[in-house]
């Protein structure tokens, strides 16, 4: 009943601001339904007025409408009230019953959210999730999907950095890059979501950015990135964790806030469809091996990071993909 009652407050409140910008709100409002209805019963004497020129009146008298003309007027007034009716379904849709596409982000990824102490503030996106510490102005992992489409998608990069308006502590500014010799570095990579032009602009925001040094950045950790985007084209779909070794007595950088540097950054792969898993643990600094010399278990990122990054999944499947490094299953 409550849902009932917030679609009918939603339907008046599309039909008042639809009204409200015409010089003649109420006259408007009559015509509209009076046509629609089919009432041809309209006061001819009545002024109306042209829409969008409120300062010039002008009346019917003495013109002749013909049966055509008539018709396109009620033709374009009942296509206007049904954009009006589509953009209040698509309000009630979000706000009651949830956009499908957003909420399968949040719900479906939920069973994938690691558990932790620090879990203090989680920030969802519809690209990825993560959780907030303040007192590193970083995220501790950010948790995403990458889709088969994203390694074919054509979206541009923005490079609109941007601070995170839903990190209710304030988080980091691109400021606080300036000068410091530090790449504002992607923990959830823009790359994965080239399919998607919206998706790829949430990634800039700077929740999701660690200071990386230049030859790490653009080197071994874009190496990553572009290796998952390989794999995905042959599973579909995977499941992404992503994040800095957080620990006390990081050096710093930043003019506004003090955000850490961390000395390494690690990457979690999981394909849903296969049961299978790997992580990577890479240095901040440059690096000519290759990729898979830096792989190592979940079960020590979790002793390195004080973070259960499965908790959710079966016990039996947890221990699985956690305990053995994996490499096989991917190279």
């Amino acid at each position: 009943m409550g849902k009932i009652k917030f679609l009918f407050f939603l339907l008046i409140l599309g039909i008042f601001l639809y009204y409200f910008g015409k010089p003649n709100p109420m006259n408007s409002l009559k015509n509209d339904f009076s046509k629609i209805l089919g009432n041809s019963s309209k006061n001819e004497s009545e002024p109306w007025t042209r829409e969008g020129r409120g300062d010039t009146l002008a009346t019917d008298e003495g013109t002749d409408i013909t049966e055509d003309i008539k018709g396109k007027i009620k033709e374009k007034v009942n296509e206007q009230i049904e954009e009006k009716k589509k953009s209040i379904l698509d309000i009630f849709k979000s706000e009651v019953l949830g956009n499908k596409e957003d909420s399968k982000v949040s719900t479906d990824l939920d069973q994938y959210i690691p558990s932790s102490k620090t879990n203090k503030e989680i920030v969802r996106h519809s690209a990825f999730i993560l959780s907030y510490q303040e007192e590193y102005e970083l995220a501790s992992w950010v948790l995403h999907r990458l889709v088969k489409e994203a390694a074919f998608g054509k979206a541009e990069r923005s490079n609109e950095f941007l601070p995170d308006p839903l990190v209710e502590s304030g988080s980091a500014v691109t400021q606080d890059y300036s000068r410091t010799g530090y790449d504002r570095g992607h923990l959830c990579p823009a790359g994965d979501f080239k399919h998607n032009k919206e998706l790829e602009d949430e990634t800039f925001y700077m929740s999701n950015m660690s200071p990386q040094l230049p030859d790490f950045n653009r080197g071994i950790w874009s190496d990553l990135e572009n290796k998952v985007r390989s794999w995905v084209k042959k599973r579909s779909e995977l499941i992404i964790v992503t994040g800095p070794i957080l620990k006390k007595g990081l050096p710093t950088i930043g003019r506004m806030n003090k955000i850490s540097v961390p000395e390494k950054f690690y990457k979690i792969i999981y394909d849903p469809a296969k049961e299978e898993a790997i992580a990577f643990l890479i240095p901040n600094e440059g690096s000519i091996e290759l990729v898979k010399s830096f792989t190592i278990s979940i079960d020590e990122l979790e002793a390195m990071t004080g973070i259960d990054f499965f908790a959710k999944l079966p016990d039996s499947l947890e221990q699985k993909i956690e305990v053995n490094n994996n490499v096989d299953d991917w190279y």
